[in-house]
């Protein structure tokens, strides 16, 4: 009977610690021997043998679990790196490559009130802003990237370059862009749509005025922590069909800028200055024209042109951000002067200042001499409120109707699920305006809705 019991609890003992993890197994093995030994329900022979074999058979498992590992990382040691958070990154493990599907897409409601003034061009709708695709990537040194836009149907080239960079010293670098990008002029037309703090720019960017994307080439120095920056740019055109058109102006522009104070990323100060310079072009024709309110309205009321004898521009602007934490201030202004033979010169400025706070303790990310995008502290998303004043205006003496000027207040609400992911709310009211040199008591308004996501 006793041997019996003993055959038992020793059966019972191993299947118990066979359900158990190898490591836990063994050592729960160990317990339970030594209790039956104490208790002389086994033998010290017995007790020796059964403590030998699971000895030998922990050994067994981890060389086992060891050659499994060894298999699998000789399995996988050429297979590429897969990052996937916020983002889809197909790299090679020593670094040398990587490969990024990019886009975004922006979708728009609207409610315009014009106040009066235009007949029958009040209206509410929808709209998809943006819907762009591409991808980049580099090879060792090299980089490249490829977007377009097919929010209107046809695909509108953005961005498409090849980079190079590489370290000048130890605490400075240096790249280049050939083909399709930026230009060396602006903060507010810099910035990226997906981490801009509203939904539309200033009235003055990304226009005539302070231009965005063309071809040709930029190249940029600056330090390893872009602490100071120092970008140019000779450019003749944007891309459209593939090629840009022989009667474009040919640009040349640069652009600093210095962080004079940086507690850290979330506590600094930065300011940058850009000069720009174009020629007539074939046609010797230059127009500015923007929109009040609402990128989606069919009348450009602001608008001020020279014909025929147009000769050539002059341009430069200035700007400071602050981040404090969750409280961040933008300012920008910049002035262009298009000359005209036999006449006065057309000049047009404007300025924006804007603020915003994050209400969940977040702050504004710096990249760059720009902005980024945020990642919110918490799993029930981020909320930001945002302010913002601007003013534009153009004069031109004897010439009426070139001479407009308005200023707008926008307020917004920001809401980000998660960090790919925004909501938006806007308010855009023009407070004071003149259009042909004539001072208007109207004062057009629109409440503007947005869901974005990107990648």
């Amino acid at each position: 009977m006793k041997l019996k019991t003993t055959s038992l609890l020793i059966a019972g003992t191993l299947f118990g610690a066979a359900m158990l993890p190898a490591q836990a197994n063994n050592e729960a093995m160990a317990d339970l021997l030594k209790v039956l030994r104490d208790k002389g329900t086994i033998s010290a022979e017995d007790y020796n043998m059964l403590k030998n074999a699971a000895v030998a058979d922990q050994e067994k498992t981890e060389a086992a679990q060891a050659e499994v590992k060894k298999q699998v990382a000789e399995a996988t040691a050429n297979m590429p790196v897969i990052e996937t958070d916020g983002k889809l990154v197909i790299a090679d493990r020593e670094g040398n490559w990587e490969f990024q599907p990019i886009g975004r897409v922006m979708w728009d409601a609207i409610n315009v009130d014009n106040d009066g003034l235009r007949k029958d061009d009040d209206g509410e709708g929808t709209e998809l802003r943006r819907a762009r695709l591409g991808f980049e990537g580099k090879i060792y040194d090299w980089g490249y990237k490829f977007e377009a836009d097919f929010a209107g149907g046809d695909a509108d080239i953005k961005d498409a370059f090849l980079s190079y960079g590489n370290k000048l010293t130890d605490t400075t670098k240096w790249g280049v862009k050939i083909g399709q990008s930026q230009i060396a002029y602006g903060f507010n037309t810099a910035a990226s749509s997906k981490y801009m703090s509203f939904m539309d720019r200033p009235m003055y960017a990304d226009s005539a005025i302070s231009r965005a994307r063309e071809s040709g080439i930029v190249a940029e120095i600056a330090d390893k922590d872009y602490r100071w920056s120092l970008k140019s740019s000779l450019t003749n055109g944007t891309l459209d069909g593939g090629e840009t058109d022989g009667n474009n102006e040919t640009s040349f522009a640069v652009r600093g800028t210095f962080v004079p104070f940086m507690q850290d990323a979330q506590h600094m100060i930065q300011v940058g200055a850009g000069y720009l310079t174009q020629g007539s072009g074939g046609d010797n024709e230059f127009k500015y024209d923007q929109r009040l309110v609402s990128h989606a309205a069919d009348v450009k009321d602001l608008s001020a042109s020279i014909g025929s004898d147009y000769d050539g521009s002059d341009a430069y602007q200035v700007d400071a951000l602050g981040i404090f934490g969750p409280f961040h201030v933008l300012a920008e202004y910049t002035d262009w002067t298009a000359d005209q033979s036999g006449a006065s010169d057309l000049e047009i400025s404007g300025y924006s200042v804007e603020a915003g706070y994050f209400l969940t303790g977040e702050s504004v990310k710096w990249k760059k001499g720009l902005t980024s995008g945020i990642s919110p502290k918490s799993s029930m998303g981020a909320w930001q409120v945002v302010a913002r004043f601007e003013n534009v205006k153009s004069e031109q003496s004897n010439v009426a109707a070139n001479n407009d000027e308005a200023d707008k207040f926008t307020v917004g609400l920001n809401y980000y699920p998660t960090k790919n992911t925004r909501l938006m709310l806007n308010y855009d009211k023009v407070t004071d305006l003149t259009i042909n040199d004539v001072s208007r008591d109207e004062e057009p308004s629109a409440l503007k809705f947005r869901a974005q996501a990107y990648w």
